[in-house]
């Protein structure tokens, strides 16, 4: 069989590398961040590159050296790093590569890439798919970044000097005109005022006065005290509210994520009593005053303030791309229930081409000026992959029902893995991670349903013929 090229790039594995790589970066690294996408875009990244730089090596075997070679120094060197992210800028706009000796786990990907060379599909190289693949492959393994973004706010350390308490901060907004590096009270913590001078404080997890002792509990929103060795809780907050807490300061970038937990404390004696002061991360510090009031502190311009702290009875947040994927998903859910039943080739290839334009066209929505390319090739993939689907399902003739099934998919795959994210949200469930889960069960259960409806009716048919 001939080898070739475009035979390579046009493979199958070749194409759904390519696209598990565009959905993880711009959208599952979103969605779930962590070990787990981080290192499958090394994985499928190495598999789809080695087949972009032959088709300007024309030496399959120099080309996959060169991709494992190139991987290593970005990898390991912070030279090679930066001269990735300037190359992608160049090419791209904006871009972060970042140097991680951990991803070289990712380098026997590379036999796959080999593997995949060497065993050629026969119908890879035809030119229309060749056409799709090439830019989407180039734009695949370019992981945009932005160069200014937005990181939240954490108060990380809290210390007394002398008769003021002092927090320190960290985080980053294009609105700040005079960035700061903590916030100080001199009044026991009612009124706060900014510092821009850079503070170097030592976190504690425990504080103590006269007869009495404070201490953090670690990953938690809680502060426990003691006045006789038993600990006791003094204030907390459940662990259903902070994980909605966690998730009311957005970042830009996953990576920049802060955690809202209590991370230092502080305890400063006053003429009538005492006030206790924990840093809790990106949900600003907690108080308590002379009289034993705890009070939630939130963010301001100015400092720290009640009013401006997030409300437990308020609505969990959620990124814009949990709904992208649930629709992304419905969609492919759909599609695949659609070409079930259309049982022709030429309409499961309209499909898959729909539902790529559809994924360029959601990852270019957010910053299209930025991805122009993205979108012109979403916008050109979208109606020709629906005109193919439309003249397809005319000549093979698929019955209404079969539509009808493929939009009831569609939709209530969609709802089904939505639901679980609206409770969640409306505090009807404790944890994001169990709504993600339910998510999931409940969105391929029903794509499932889909897909085995359209069997019954259509293969169930022919079987009783």
């Amino acid at each position: 069989m001939r080898k070739s090229a475009l035979a390579w790039i046009g493979h199958p594995l070749t194409v759904a590398a390519v696209v598990v790589l565009l959905l993880n970066d711009h959208l599952f690294k979103g969605l779930w961040p962590g070990v787990v996408t981080g290192k499958l875009s090394d994985f499928v990244g190495l598999i789809a590159a080695p087949a972009l730089v032959n088709l300007l090596i024309r030496r399959p075997w120099l080309s996959i050296l060169v991709t494992g070679a190139a991987f290593t120094l970005v990898k390991t060197t912070a030279t090679g790093a930066y001269l990735a992210s300037q190359a992608w800028t160049l090419v791209w706009g904006p871009s972060l590569v970042l140097a991680d000796p951990t991803d070289l786990f990712a380098l026997p990907a590379l036999y796959a890439a080999w593997w995949i060379w060497n065993h050629p599909d026969p119908g890879a190289e035809r030119l229309a798919r060749a056409v799709v693949v090439i830019p989407v492959t180039v734009l695949a393994v370019s992981a945009t970044g932005q160069s200014e973004h937005y990181r939240p706010y954490s108060a990380y350390a809290v210390e007394v000097m002398g008769d003021k308490i002092v927090v320190a901060i960290r985080g980053y907004s294009s609105s700040d005109a005079y960035p700061k590096a903590g916030y100080v009270s001199g009044d026991g913590g009612r009124t706060w005022y900014g510092q821009s001078t850079p503070l170097t404080l030592n976190p504690q997890t425990s504080a103590c006065v006269a007869d009495r002792c404070y201490r953090i509990v670690p990953g938690r929103l809680k502060v426990e005290e003691s006045t006789n060795g038993r600990w006791v809780a003094s204030w907390e907050i459940s662990p259903g509210d902070q994980d909605r807490l966690a998730r009311a300061h957005p970042p830009d970038l996953p990576g920049d994520a802060e955690a809202a937990e209590s991370l230092a404390i502080a305890v400063q004696q006053r003429p009538d009593g005492h006030v206790v002061v924990v840093a809790n991360g990106a949900d600003g510090i907690a108080v308590r005053d002379v009289s034993g009031t705890w009070r939630r502190l939130g963010w301001t311009m100015h400092g720290f303030d009640a009013a401006a702290a997030v409300s437990l009875s308020a609505t969990g947040k959620y990124d814009d791309s949990v709904s992208t994927v649930a629709l992304v998903a419905a969609l492919a859910a759909g599609l695949v229930t659609l070409a079930c039943g259309a049982r022709r080739l030429e309409f499961g290839a309209a499909s898959l081409l729909t539902w790529v334009g559809i994924c360029l066209l959601s990852v270019s929505r957010t910053d299209p000026l930025s991805h122009v390319f993205l979108l012109l090739l979403g916008l050109g993939m979208v109606p020709g992959g629906i005109g193919s689907m439309i003249v397809t399902g005319m000549q093979g003739r698929i019955p209404f029902r079969v539509w009808a099934i493929g939009a009831a998919t569609t939709a209530i795959t969609y709802f089904a893995a939505m639901t679980p994210v609206y409770l969640w949200s409306a505090g009807h469930l404790d944890h994001y991670s169990m709504a993600v889960g339910c998510s999931v069960v409940l969105g391929c259960a029903t794509a499932v349903v889909g897909i085995l409806t359209v069997f019954h009716f259509e293969y169930g048919n022919i079987h009783l013929k």
